[in-house]
C-alpha cells in the first residue's frame, strides 16, 4: 500500500472514530440510487413511522452527510431524515465537471423526486443554504419548508480573503472531532473541487432569489458566527416573504454538529408555529441588527 493510501485509510478511520463518540451510527442506513447518471450515496433514519414528515439535511462545502448525523438523530424521534452526499462530496458520484450552485441545486431536486418523499422540510447549513436557495427558486414545488443554518456569504464580504478570514475565526470554534470528519471529506472531493464550488459559491447572489422563496423559512445563526453575521442572517429573514429569525445563543457556525439539540428544538418548534398557522415574524430582527 503506497503512502497516499495508507494516510486516506489513517483519516477515514479517525473520522469515524470521531462521528461514533457523536452519534450512534446503528440508527442510520446507507442507500444509494442512481439520478441522471450519478450515484448519490445517502442516509437515513432506520425504523421512521411510514406516516412520519420527511426532514432532508443538505451539507455544506466540501463536507458530507457524516457531520450533519447528530442534528439527524436530534431529530429522528419525530421525523424522518434524509442526507445526501451531493455529487461531487462524500460517496457520490464524483463527476469531472465541478458543478455550480444552480447545477447543485438541480440534483437535489432530482434526487428528491427519485425518492419521492411528500412534505419535504430542507435544512442546510453553511453553503447548502445557498443551494437550498437556489433549488426552491428553480424547483419550488419540492419541499413545502426550509431552515437555512449560517448561510453564506454577505455582499460586503464576496471575496476570498474575507472568506479565508472568517473561516479561520470559526476554527477555533469547530471540536477536533469535527476537523477529523471534516478533513477526510477534503480527501474524499479533492482540493480543486473544494476551490471551485466555493469560487462558485462567492459568485452567487443569494439574496436576489429570496423574493421568489414562498416557503416558509427559518434563519438561524450562532450567537458567535463570525462566518454568518447577525445582520445578515436577518437581512435574508426580511427580504423572505414568509422568513423568520433565530438565533441560539453561546455558539458558532456549524450547528449541524457543535449544537444539534438547539438546532432541532428551533427547527421542531417552527414547524409547530407553521402547523398551526403561527408563524409572525422575528422582533428580534426588528430595529436593531
Amino acid at each position: 500500500m503506497n503512502a497516499r493510501a495508507l494516510g486516506s485509510r489513517k483519516t477515514a478511520a479517525a473520522a469515524h472514530a470521531a462521528l461514533s463518540k457523536r452519534v450512534d451510527l446503528n440508527r442510520f442506513e446507507d442507500a444509494r440510487i442512481d439520478v441522471e447518471g450519478l450515484s448519490v450515496f445517502y442516509k437515513r433514519t432506520r425504523a421512521s413511522a411510514p406516516s412520519a414528515r420527511p426532514i432532508v439535511l443538505v451539507h455544506g462545502l466540501g463536507l458530507s452527510c457524516r457531520y450533519m448525523l447528530p442534528t439527524a438523530q436530534a431529530l429522528m424521534d419525530e421525523y424522518a431524515v434524509f442526507i445526501p452526499d451531493l455529487p461531487g462530496f462524500g460517496d457520490s458520484t464524483k463527476p469531472d465537471k465541478v458543478f455550480t450552485i444552480d447545477e447543485l441545486a438541480d440534483s437535489l431536486a432530482a434526487w428528491l423526486e427519485r425518492i419521492r418523499l411528500q412534505r419535504v422540510v430542507l435544512l442546510g447549513n453553511s453553503l447548502a443554504c445557498q443551494i437550498i436557495a437556489a433549488a426552491l427558486q428553480r424547483h419550488p414545488t419540492i419541499a413545502t419548508v426550509a431552515i437555512l443554518q449560517g448561510p453564506t456569504t454577505p455582499p460586503r464580504e464576496r471575496s476570498v480573503l474575507w472568506q479565508l478570514v472568517r473561516w479561520r475565526q470559526n476554527l477555533g470554534y469547530d471540536p477536533p472531532d469535527m476537523m477529523a470528519i471534516s478533513r477526510d471529506d477534503y480527501v474524499k472531493c479533492g482540493r480543486w473541487r473544494v476551490w471551485k464550488t466555493f469560487y462558485y459559491g462567492l459568485r452567487d447572489p443569494m439574496e436576489k432569489r429570496l423574493a421568489h422563496i414562498r416557503q416558509p423559512t427559518l434563519v438561524v445563526r450562532g450567537e458567535l458566527d463570525p462566518i454568518c453575521s447577525r445582520e445578515w442572517a436577518c437581512d435574508i429573514a426580511r427580504r423572505l416573504p414568509a422568513g423568520r429569525f433565530a438565533e441560539i445563543p453561546g455558539v458558532a457556525h456549524t450547528l449541524v454538529f457543535t449544537a444539534p439539540t438547539q438546532l432541532a428544538n428551533v427547527t421542531k418548534q417552527f414547524l409547530h408555529d407553521v402547523s398551526s398557522e403561527a408563524l409572525v415574524p422575528s422582533e428580534t430582527c426588528r430595529g436593531n441588527t
